[in-house]
């Protein structure tokens, strides 16, 4: 499974809604053509609905809980090795100090 490509399809999606802080949540429109692009990279109707209503469903929880992202940098799903993503951790801590 390649999981850039999968970032690749969410990311190029339509945000329908989006919340930060601790409840974060990125809403996008469960189409049938998102469906079959996510269903051709190995990601399942029943994974996809999971994280829905049928209507939408919330690609943050999807990425982050199927291990497709470890990290949410400038609008974009990512999945870096940790040390990059502790890196700028650290970083944006230190920008806000």
């Amino acid at each position: 499974m390649d999981k850039q490509a999968i970032l690749n399809v969410l990311n190029s999606l339509e945000v329908e809604e989006k919340n930060g802080g601790d409840d974060a949540y990125i809403l996008v429109n469960q189409t049938p053509d998102t469906v079959a692009k996510l269903n051709e990279l190995g990601v399942s109707q029943d994974i996809i609905s999971k994280y829905g209503d049928g209507e939408t469903f919330c690609i943050l929880a999807l990425a982050f809980n199927e291990g497709y992202a470890n990290f949410w940098h400038k609008g974009v799903l990512v999945n870096w090795p940790q040390e990059a993503v502790d890196l700028i951790e650290e970083m944006e801590s230190a920008l806000r100090s």
